[in-house]
């Protein structure tokens, strides 16, 4: 059944959402810069709302096909014309006991919100209400490119598998759709322990995107070398928001996960490199060295 799930998923930043009126298969979907109420159909980027935060906390739903955010207009009208989450675009959902959520638009900044609400008729159309609260669902669409995503510092850094993951290291691939999620989460720096380097065309897309990309050949349960780890290190501090990989995401990427929270002063032991997701003698080693060097 389509839309996924039932509705009641929870916001996170740089996931993409398909909105629903709640229980039905109508979609919020931009056009231009109207809204429309659109039947369901899978893979349709104007159905799919990427969640953004702005410093401030404030919340803006940035449709996937225009790269507009939707808000309040005039005249109790609901569209995405701005191209900037603005006062106008800042939204408050409320899960409602029933299931799903209430959606409510800033009007005149933080001053006044009101709810979005489902106006019927041969054309239904969504409008600015005053008193009833339409219930809309949130469809977090999964992602199945960087597989087992985390994050290990919010906003600073994470770890997955590789983009495409699929039981071996040369399955990994950046296209289109790989780049436009490393956006979403803001991520600009690319720290790869995977055997396989990207390809001169892959590494000119994240080059394209502002990704910078740093590739530590590394065979699985293979370690690596001190002056590698230093160039993890160097790397992770100067390129700001930091993914690390390498094919399935757990040996290779916590030992450099573990050689990050060494040079950032952290102590730790093999249960705690064992908790980061290594497991091979070879990297218990290294990472004590490592520590060794470090503290001595």
């Amino acid at each position: 059944m389509f839309p996924p799930g039932r509705g009641n998923d929870t916001l996170d930043e740089g996931d993409i959402y398909l909105i629903s009126v709640f229980g039905t298969d109508e979609m919020l979907a931009a056009v231009g810069e109207d809204l429309s109420l659109q039947k369901c159909k899978q893979g349709q980027w104007s159905q799919m709302w990427i969640c953004e935060v702005t410093w401030d906390y404030r919340i803006g739903m940035r449709n996937r096909h225009t790269k507009r955010v939707l808000g309040w207009r005039e005249n109790s009208k609901v569209g995405c014309a701005a191209q900037k989450n603005l006062s106008w675009e800042w939204l408050t959902f409320k899960r409602l006991g029933q299931g799903g959520y209430s959606l409510m638009v800033s009007l005149w900044g933080a001053e006044k919100h009101r709810p979005l609400e489902r106006v019927g008729g041969k054309s239904p159309y969504i409008k600015v209400g005053g008193v009833v609260n339409t219930q809309f669902g949130l469809h977090k669409l999964k992602n199945k490119v960087f597989r087992r995503f985390e994050w290990v510092i919010p906003g600073r850094l994470a770890r997955s598998s590789a983009p495409y993951y699929d039981g071996e290291d040369s399955d990994e691939a950046i296209n289109e759709t790989s780049a436009e999620f490393l956006n979403n989460h803001k991520i600009k720096n690319i720290i790869s322990l995977n055997s396989v380097e990207l390809s001169p065309r892959q590494k000119g897309r994240l080059r394209a995107a502002g990704i910078s990309y740093l590739h530590i050949k590394a065979a699985e349960c293979a370690a690596v070398t001190q002056e590698q780890f230093n160039q993890i290190w160097k790397a992770y501090d100067k390129g700001g928001v930091t993914i690390v990989y390498c094919g399935y995401g757990d040996g290779r990427t916590g030992m450099a996960i573990s050689g990050i929270q060494l040079f950032q002063g952290r102590t730790l032991d093999d249960n705690d490199f064992r908790e980061n997701g290594v497991q091979c003698s070879s990297q218990l080693a290294a990472l004590n060295a490592l520590s060794d060097r470090i503290n001595g």
